[in-house]
């Protein structure tokens, strides 16, 4: 830029004065010594400055206010970009700066500079424009810290997802809070079940006698059950005046709080707070977080009672069972002793008894009873034990399994005149072999039994892959399974009842035994039939691990 300029005064013509005072930036022009002879009033609004200062007094000013961002020290004169554009010769372009005007607002300033030279094209000045970024800084800075207090709710989530223990939540809770908030202190507080008191769950830096005055307090007398009942966030600065506060809290160095609600499935579940020793308000920003906070917290609480209230019911429940399995064993068991009794008595009177044969008949009734009872009671032993009796795991060929029952009950398969097809790639898997071979025993064993008289009975055997698993199914095509029946038939004691099942015998255990087996060894089990006269598939799933 060349004006008409010497190294100790410059001219700036009125036209391009005007043009200055015009502009939206800032607009400065300093002389080969660095003092301002051009100030638009954009830029006198930026420093502070009022219209009518003399050259001197307004670069003093000026030039004074500029900032370490960090320190707060004055710049020395020959880091300001005024002072180096005329040493150097060199523009700055587009270069940030921290100044602190004449009413103590600080300021943040981008400023792009150019050198000024006169006609002999020797440095005589420098132009300046300024464009104020304050705000621009601020939103920037706003947006970080919301960044980082998103991240940092973010970062929360997956911790207290990951953590199921009820304490180690609460207390995670209340120290990664107060390090987002900056708060010296801070309490997590929960209700009792009727919603009446309000007790103290976890806490960091607060004293004995704050633990003691809130620990089981009324809700309706206090500011944290205000908060609770009220669903609000509460920000205070000044705790010496506001009512409703502990007196133990009142007396202590903390001056503000923020209580903020704890939430699970948009209800309050408990309270949090975060005390501070400085006068604190919360931003809007910061509230919105805040309340994003309480209710990752409030999820995490309500997760980890749930978790907490499944295992005592979880141990309740297996102390049942325990007790069940020993109230069964102990019936079945000593059910044994009379049942060889009556055998014992009836093949006796059969064996020297003189008795005409209608007599006979009778105690061969008895005898008949008895095996059946003798029978049941040892399946009924043999079911509690499955699962209660560690059983080893090796490798088998499930096929060579399939095959070796087929034969134990080739002759009644003979007899019935069932046609038995095996189809897809039988897998070798780890498994609890005699396990998988009361499964085939007692799936091909209901399926002879109800085949009825299907002209053409048929038994297919079959397994699939299906990833991760291996789908085995035992077809058939008997008398079928009415479809109220298809979950009801795998419990113990239940069987279909109809005057094609009536004459069929059985204990009503054989499925019992399969859903037991197959549930222990990680997989499922279903019926599927079209109905009466439609033929059944038993469908059961094993893991491949």
């Amino acid at each position: 830029m060349s004006l008409d300029v010497r190294k100790d005064w410059m001219v700036v013509p009125p036209d391009l004065a005007k043009l200055f005072e015009g502009l939206d930036h800032g607009i400065i022009v300093t002389n080969g010594f660095g003092e301002i002879v051009v100030m638009n009033s954009v830029a006198r609004l930026m420093f502070g400055i009022s219209e009518g200062a003399n050259t001197r007094k307004l670069s003093s000013e000026v030039f004074s206010s500029f900032r370490d961002q960090l320190t707060m020290a004055k710049l020395q004169p020959e880091n300001l970009p005024f002072m180096q554009t005329i040493s150097t010769g060199r523009g700055v372009s587009g270069r940030e700066y921290f100044i602190v005007n004449a009413h103590g607002h600080g300021r943040h300033l981008q400023i792009s500079t150019t050198p000024i030279f006169n006609s002999e094209n020797v440095r005589a000045g420098a132009l300046a424009i300024l464009v104020d970024i304050t705000d621009r800084r601020r939103l920037e800075e706003t947006l970080t810290q919301r960044n980082i207090q998103l991240n940092a709710i973010n970062n929360i989530s997956m911790l207290l997802n990951r953590t199921i223990d009820f304490r180690e939540v609460l207390e995670y809770s209340v120290r990664k809070t107060m390090e987002i908030f900056d708060g010296d202190a801070g309490a997590l507080l929960l209700p009792d079940r009727g919603d009446r008191r309000l007790f103290l769950a976890a806490s960091a830096n607060l004293s004995e006698d704050f633990i003691t005055e809130v620990h089981g307090s009324l809700i309706s007398k206090t500011l944290f059950g205000t908060a609770f009942s009220s669903d609000k966030v509460i920000s205070l600065d000044n705790l010496k005046v506001a009512s409703g506060i502990p007196e133990s809290l009142r007396n202590s160095q903390y001056n503000s709080v923020v209580i903020f609600p704890l939430r699970a499935k948009r209800k309050p579940v408990g309270i949090g707070a975060l005390f501070s020793e400085s006068k604190r308000v919360l931003e809007d920003s910061q509230r919105e977080v805040i309340e994003g906070i309480g209710t990752v917290i409030g999820a995490a609480i309500e997760n980890a009672r749930l978790h907490e209230e499944t295992i005592q019911k979880t141990r309740l429940l297996e102390s049942k069972n325990k007790e069940l399995q020993q109230f069964t064993y102990a019936i079945t068991h000593d059910l044994k002793s009379p049942i060889l009794v009556i055998e014992g008595f009836a093949r006796e009177l059969k064996r020297v008894g003189n008795i005409g044969t209608e007599q006979e008949v009778l105690v061969d009734a008895i005898l008949s009873a008895a095996g059946r009872l003798h029978s049941l009671v040892n399946d009924l032993l043999e079911l509690g034990r499955i699962g209660s009796v560690e059983a080893p795991v090796e490798e088998a060929d499930i096929g060579e399994i399939v095959k070796s029952v087929l034969k134990e009950v080739s002759i009644r398969l003979t007899e019935k005149k069932i046609k038995v097809e095996m189809e897809g790639n039988f897998p070798r898997l780890y498994v609890v072999v005699k396990y998988v071979e009361r499964i085939y025993s007692n799936l091909i064993d209901n399926a002879i039994k109800y085949m009825g008289d299907q002209p053409e009975p048929k038994l297919v055997l079959g397994s699939q892959d299906k990833g991760d698993h291996f789908l085995f199914y035992v077809k058939d095509n008997g008398i079928g399974i009415p479809s109220e029946f298809h979950d009801r038939i795998f419990a113990i004691f239940q069987r279909v009842k109809s005057t094609d099942t009536e004459k069929v015998e059985g204990s009503g255990l054989g499925l019992a035994f399969v859903k037991k087996i197959v549930e222990l060894s990680g997989g499922n089990v279903w019926v599927e039939s079209a109905g009466k006269l439609k033929g059944s598939t038993f469908y059961f799933t094993l893991p491949k691990q």
